[in-house]
């Protein structure tokens, strides 16, 4: 069972982020206990059209996406994602539409070299078969904690050319208290959502882990973070 939810703040305009009314917002409510910045990276590559999809049936093979993924939590490792077709939604409102956003298959493999390696063998040998799609991240994000919540919100970023446009903020919402796992009777998802609600904080977006949480290889809360972060409509303008 996942103990996080994802939230998403549309930014508004180039120049406006929802970031300092967020950490106001906690503020506010709690005297949190603030904790190191965190930062977070996503390379997507998909897979190049196939003959059949470039004579107009691209259904016959739905294309593969690979992503590759730093998280926080796994500091000494990038993350290898490969997902079959892209997700139309990961929001509480679809769980029952598992055809369109299959669970990724997730690896890991050592951060530095052996990253770097990897990442040119997809650019340079591989490039006939990966198209490099985009660069996503946040920088030194603000992460605290409040009693039994872990809260990190940081400005989501893409590369427009030699700039970094800011499309909103991206909030991990976790309970890492001792009753995460659900012994008091609630789930730690449930906890989290509850933590948020009790903020009072409107128009965000809720992604929870769904069927992405239920392999058991300890990958969970990855999947959820690379099924956010392909969606094609957080990174447009409202």
């Amino acid at each position: 069972m996942s103990n996080t939810i994802i939230y998403f703040l549309r930014a508004t305009s180039v120049e406006t982020s929802p970031l300092p009314g967020l950490i106001n917002c906690i503020t506010t409510h709690y005297n949190p206990t603030i904790l190191p910045t965190w930062s977070l990276q996503q390379l997507l590559f998909r897979s190049t059209p196939s003959p059949a999809a470039v004579d107009g049936n691209p259904k016959a093979v739905p294309p593969r996406y690979l992503q590759l993924v730093t998280l926080p939590d796994y500091p000494n490792d990038t993350l290898v994602a490969s997902t079959l077709t892209t997700p139309n939604s990961t929001t509480h409102d679809d769980d029952d539409d598992t055809t369109t956003k299959p669970s990724a298959t997730v690896i890991s493999i050592p951060a530095g070299p052996s990253t770097d390696e990897f990442t040119q063998l997809l650019l340079t040998k591989f490039g006939p078969l990966w198209q490099r799609r985009r660069v996503v991240a946040v920088i030194e994000g603000s992460a605290m904690e409040v009693g039994g919540f872990r809260v990190r919100a940081g400005e989501l970023r893409t590369d427009v050319g030699a700039a970094q446009v800011v499309r909103g903020v991206i909030v991990e919402v976790s309970h890492v208290g001792q009753s995460a796992d659900g012994e008091d009777g609630r789930d730690g998802e449930g906890m989290a959502r509850a933590f948020w609600d009790g903020l009072g904080v409107e128009g965000a977006r809720e992604f929870r882990g769904g069927e992405v949480g239920k392999r058991n290889d300890g990958f969970g809360d990855v999947r959820l973070w690379c099924q956010v972060l392909m969606l094609n409509d957080l990174y447009q303008r409202s």
